[in-house]
């Protein structure tokens, strides 16, 4: 990927962690790796590994929220379905 490229992914990642952090049932903390490394997406001077690194951060974040809302909404729906 281009610096570009890392830098607009960070951006979009972001977005997608503030969103996630607006749920309630998110606990505090989820992306305390994220806040304590120096590099945002408006940081464009930064390096491309800086950005690179952000990036792999906030996406294993990310996901592993997303995986643990959707198994629990996974698992509470098939409980209520009825069995084949």
């Amino acid at each position: 990927m281009k610096h570009q490229e890392f830098i607009h992914l960070h951006g979009l990642l972001f977005k997608v962690g503030e969103h996630l952090t607006r749920d309630e049932s998110i606990p505090d903390g989820v992306f305390v790796h994220y806040k304590t490394q120096p590099t945002r997406p408006k940081d464009i001077h930064r390096s491309k590994d800086a950005h690179a690194t952000a990036v792999k951060l906030l996406s294993s974040r990310c996901c592993q929220v997303i995986d643990k809302h959707h198994q629990q909404t996974h698992s509470s729906t098939t409980e209520l379905s009825p069995p084949f």
